[in-house]
């Protein structure tokens, strides 16, 4: 969790805002957003809740900051960050493909070929 709060700490900064300033942009008690800021809290799991922290703290949506900020609060959540869920429950067939996928055992390099597959890129 650690890493989420220091994620969340140099955002607040990098912003100019205060701790307490924070809280209350993000609709929370003050105390508690200092808990998130020490690890000492884990992050919220709703995407609403959590899009509300972000906005507080300057991570503009879109981003590869917002994405960290998602990995990083499922990572202390040991969950799925919010925008792969919406994705993965958007079609039956993806949960299966990464099923598969995980059954392979796939090195590096394979997951690197699906991934240029899938953009579209080739060597």
């Amino acid at each position: 969790m650690a890493a989420f709060g220091e994620l969340l700490k140099a955002s607040r900064k990098k912003a100019g805002k205060t701790a307490r300033v924070t809280a209350i942009e993000a609709g929370m008690q003050p105390s508690n957003y200092c808990r998130l800021e020490y690890g000492t809290l884990r992050p919220p799991q709703a995407k609403p809740k959590l899009d509300r922290l972000a906005d507080a703290v300057g991570i503009l949506p879109n981003t590869p900051e917002r994405t960290s900020f998602y990995d990083l609060a499922a990572t202390a959540n040991h969950s799925i960050p919010m925008d792969l869920a919406e994705i993965i429950s958007t079609d039956d067939a993806i949960p299966l493909m990464l099923r598969t996928l995980g059954k392979k055992k796939l090195t590096k390099r394979q997951i690197d070929e699906i991934v240029k597959l899938v953009r579209g890129k080739s060597d």
